[in-house]
Order: structure tokens, then C-alpha cells, then sequence
């Protein structure tokens, strides 16, 4: 299993959403889902992964 860095996709764009390639470039971003799919199907990408990124201030415990 390949370990993936994405502390600077969580710096960059923390409390928003992201739509990504399937090799992890970001394709857009936005602060709703709903914007993020209609930039990423105007860029040509129907079915992205997409991604909330949570912000940095809180702790999570997963």
C-alpha cells in the first residue's frame, strides 16, 4: 500500500471543498460540493473524487 503526503492539500485549502484527479491533482475548489462538481464538469471531469478538507484549528480523533 502506497502512503499518500497531503499535508499541503489540507494546508492549501483546509474548511473547503476539493475535486481531484484520480492521481490526486486538484482540479478545483470551492466552499460547496455543488460548485466544486459543475467547475470540475466544465473543466471536462465528469465523476471526481471529491473531498472535504477539515480545518486545521480543531483536532480529530479517527
Amino acid at each position: 500500500m502506497k502512503l499518500l503526503d497531503r499535508t499541503d492539500l489540507f494546508q492549501k485549502y483546509q474548511n473547503k471543498w476539493v475535486a481531484l484527479t484520480d492521481d490526486d491533482k486538484v482540479i478545483c475548489s470551492g466552499s460547496t460540493l455543488e460548485a466544486v462538481l459543475k467547475k470540475a464538469k466544465k473543466k471536462g471531469f465528469k465523476n471526481p473524487v471529491t473531498a472535504k478538507i477539515p480545518d486545521l484549528r480543531f483536532e480529530f480523533i479517527l
